[in-house]
């Protein structure tokens, strides 16, 4: 008799999805379609949008709730993903179609929309949830990434696995990084926990490191030379956070002119409340022209490859992204 097993039952309840962003870097098609709204075509064949594929991340981590974090006047663009098609349209779809309307309609019902009246940065941000969130912890994913597991968890499980099994510490999704790229995102240094080859204390955090930097200050055994683990753009965060948030904003700590989530992120790293959990996956950035061109060719052409062997059966993954 082949036992079940007990379903995952997330300890987070929230997740939020900041996107208030300008999308400046993908302007002028930003000035008419919202970045999050922009097409991506699945390893199956669907032709999805972004923001459809965070939510189906969040969802599938068993987050009850949703919060988009807009600039004042954008919760109409993101609402018409919500809303029920005219009948006559309806009528027209194919019975996935169908399916996947329903699907966004349901979604519809557990978003939220949380307004950020100026764009002061990804930690101003995330402060501007503090009242939606109250004293939980939540799901922090940014908008600019495709998130694909390599496993059966998807990759927002996966993380908040980690944060259940580590007494609800808040904890970043890592991922490892070759050196020339390292400038570009947040990077993380720490110690392995003991019978825990994939989470670590993280002692040291740093917001887009030079090379130099990482080579002195941000080594890790267990990864080859001139790797690093940076961020891989999911949190899940005690809402201690808002605490250091609040400080920031109220002294007027800023980074590059904005408030910054790496700041508070670095405080709780130098006083031992948080964990990095290297997540089996990848992802795929989507927040410039060139890294958004290559991800939906290295994204659409993921796949799945089953064979049998011996009566079983094997799966194979190919995936040709080409950055």
């Amino acid at each position: 008799m082949v036992k079940e097993e007990t379903p995952f039952i997330s300890p987070v309840r929230k997740a939020l999805i900041p996107l208030a962003g300008l999308g400046t870097r993908l302007f002028p098609a930003s000035k008419a379609v919202k970045k999050e709204l922009f097409p991506l075509i699945t390893p199956d064949g669907r032709c999805q949008c972004l923001l459809q594929r965070l939510l189906e991340e969040a969802f599938s981590a068993g987050v009850e709730e949703l919060g988009l974090i807009v600039r004042p006047g954008d919760e109409a663009l993101f609402d018409s993903l919500f809303k029920p098609l005219e009948k006559a349209v309806y009528a027209r779809l194919d019975e996935q179609a169908r399916a996947e309307e329903e699907l966004l309609v349901s979604y519809g019902r557990r978003v939220s929309y949380i307004r950020q009246e100026s764009q002061e940065g990804l930690g101003h941000a995330v402060y501007c949830a503090r009242q939606w969130i109250g004293e939980e912890p939540f799901l922090l994913m940014l908008s600019d990434h495709i998130y694909v597991s390599s496993g059966k968890l998807s990759c927002a499980q996966q993380l908040l696995q980690a944060f259940a099994a580590n007494g609800g510490q808040s904890v970043l999704s890592l991922y490892p990084v070759a050196g020339e790229m390292v400038r570009h995102y947040g990077s993380a240094t720490g110690k392995w926990l003991q019978g825990q080859n994939n989470c670590l204390q993280i002692e040291k955090f740093v917001e887009k490191p030079s090379l130099e930097l990482a080579r002195t200050q941000l080594r890790m055994s267990a990864l080859p030379p001139d790797n690093f683990l940076c961020i891989y753009g999911q949190y899940a965060l005690n809402a201690e956070i808002f605490a250091l948030l609040e400080k920031q904003i109220c002294d007027n700590e800023r980074e590059r002119g904005e408030f910054q989530l790496s700041g508070a992120l670095a405080k709780l790293a130098r006083q031992d409340r948080l964990l990095g959990y290297v997540v089996e996956g990848e992802h795929y950035d989507t927040g410039q022209p060139r890294a958004y061109l290559q991800s939906l060719l290295g994204f659409a052409h993921l796949e799945t490859v089953r064979h049998t062997k011996g009566g079983g059966h094997e799966e194979t993954r190919r995936d040709t992204k080409t950055h």
